[in-house]
């Protein structure tokens, strides 16, 4: 009987692990990915696909086919909890899914309630909800075309110089 692999998250590291399936797959491993959505960005290319210069699906890894393309089970849902005792993991539709080892790569949300001024931001991170509130922002300005509007960006490393000068192109 195969072991059960259950990937949980469609980040980076899970994508390569599916990609590098598609040439080298067990035969004695059964492999699942959960992710709450089919399309996971590149967190590398969003800057320039905020800025137009890569289309979504370019800057995006679509889940669903990937898995197909490999072979692998792919479950669009969210997991809730897991129990090692019984190696179950549980999902938002109510689905246990039984597995032998159990891997994340479900990101990073950064913490900002204690943050004065937060309310004002919109952090990088989920990205899915990052672009969902740029876009509103995009189109707010577009409706209502303030005279001034500041963005400001927090940090000093590349990244935090990439945003203001993209923005710069929008």
């Amino acid at each position: 009987m195969a072991k059960k692999l259950l990937l949980v998250g469609g980040g980076h590291s899970h994508a390569l692990v599916l990609k590098h399936w598609r040439r080298h797959p067990l035969a004695a491993l059964d492999l699942t990915l959960i992710s709450d959505v089919s399309q996971t960005p590149y967190s590398g290319m969003l800057p320039g696909h905020v800025a137009g210069f890569y289309s979504h699906s370019e800057s995006h890894i679509d889940l669903p086919r990937l898995c197909a393309s490999a072979g692998v089970n792919f479950v669009e849902d969210r997991a809730i909890a897991v129990d090692p005792e019984r190696n179950l993991l549980t999902t938002q539709q109510g689905k246990q899914l039984s597995f032998d080892c159990l891997a994340l790569d479900i990101g990073s949300t950064p913490f900002i309630e204690d943050i004065a001024g937060a309310e004002y931001g919109i952090p990088a991170k989920p990205v899915p909800q990052f672009l969902a509130a740029w876009q509103a922002l995009l189109q707010n300005i577009d409706q209502n075309r303030p005279e001034k509007f500041t963005l400001r960006s927090p940090g000093e490393g590349p990244g935090a110089w990439s945003w203001p000068l993209m923005c710069k192109l929008v």
